[in-house]
């Protein structure tokens, strides 16, 4: 499995951050973890497969989520150098097909019909699901927004988990749990009251119980001192910390 960070950066327009997006291959999927803005250009850009991806995952309708959604079908319907006859999956939490149908209204009908089938799942929490021969993603709640949903992608026996958006919670301590890589939003250095991100001790918190191999933090409402945070992780979690930039990728 292989991660290549499209996106780290938050919806404060940053000249070296795109907003949310990850992009996941294994041997028999290609799956973009969210589409915030700058990430249809990015993919490009760091040399992504694009248009052989498989699967979007949305975590929440936030803009700086899923604002470049419109923009990523239209590439798929204009964009294309190659004729694609594989169908491509959009996965999202319930509410999906609303923004799609805002999308539409504003876009035009035909949007989402590219000259390829187009499939629409969208989860509860707790939903597993196949995108592969041997790769599998499940969902699971996280106290963002009513619809915000964690994702767990396990393929030949690595797991890799992204938070989306979240504030802490024990319960996904047990949904992140043991695996080889977890992505997670690090908004803020201290913890602020009624604002439902992670702090730099929660990530750390939430990691550590979970252990997690290896830690990515992404996300940042502040100014990233790389060495300064990596040691202020390092205080509560004992993995190995990777502090997220645009274009780095990893295989686990």
């Amino acid at each position: 499995m292989k991660l290549t960070i499209i996106g780290s950066g938050t919806v404060v327009p940053d000249g070296k951050r795109n907003s949310a997006s990850y992009f996941i291959e294994t041997a028999d999927a290609r799956i973009m973890l969210d589409c915030g803005a700058g990430s249809v250009h990015g993919l490009d850009r760091f040399g992504q497969p694009w248009q052989k991806m498989t699967h979007l995952f949305v975590s929440h309708f936030h803009v700086d989520h899923v604002g470049e959604l419109a923009s990523l079908f239209f590439a798929f319907k204009h964009g294309m150098r190659d004729k694609r006859e594989e169908a491509f999956t959009l996965v999202g939490p319930r509410g999906l097909d609303r923004v799609m149908n805002g999308l539409e209204e504003a876009f035009g009908s035909d949007l989402f019909e590219p000259k390829f089938p187009v499939n629409v799942r969208l989860l509860d929490p707790g939903v597993r699901m196949q995108v592969g021969r041997d790769t599998w993603l499940a969902v699971a709640k996280t106290p963002h927004t009513d619809e915000s949903l964690a994702v767990r992608i396990e393929s030949e026996g690595r797991a890799l988990c992204y938070t989306g958006d979240t504030e802490y919670g024990e319960e996904l301590v047990e949904f992140f749990g043991k695996a080889d890589l977890l992505i997670s939003e690090c908004s803020f250095r201290e913890r602020k009251a009624g604002v439902r991100h992670l702090s730099i001790k929660d990530v750390a918190t939430l990691a550590s119980r979970a252990e997690v191999a290896r830690l990515v933090v992404t996300h940042f409402y502040f100014d990233v001192d790389e060495s300064e945070l990596k040691s202020e992780l390092q205080m509560n979690y004992s993995g190995e910390v990777i502090i997220g930039r645009d274009g780095l990728s990893l295989n686990l």
